[in-house]
């Protein structure tokens, strides 16, 4: 696999990111979409996981914990996304997601 699409996806992540935040996302969805179809047609699969419920066990991630570490914790913001590859019948997590974890 070549890192180069890894760092590409990773920059197009970083900007759809980016122009949410400015709240200019609508004017530019469909290019993403076309882009993200593209990456899975190559057999990737890009997955933010901002929002979802985060814990020690989890083995896709890498976080970083805002505030104090105490009961339930949330993914508050996703820098890096999951990458998986898809060959055939196989999948295999080809990237951690880099993310920030805060107290539900």
């Amino acid at each position: 696999m070549n890192n180069n699409t890894l760092q590409i996806i990773n920059q197009l992540f970083e900007m759809q990111y980016k122009i949410k935040d400015l709240g200019q996302s609508a004017t530019f969805e469909r290019n993403f979409n076309r882009l993200n179809a593209a990456f899975e047609e190559e057999g990737f699969l890009i997955q933010d996981p901002t929002n979802e419920m985060y814990n020690d066990a989890r083995t896709d991630c890498e976080a970083s914990i805002v505030g104090s570490v105490a009961g339930k914790m949330k993914i508050t913001k996703t820098l890096k996304p999951i990458i998986y590859k898809k060959d055939g019948s196989t999948v295999q997590l080809v990237q951690k997601a880099v993310v920030l974890v805060a107290k539900n």
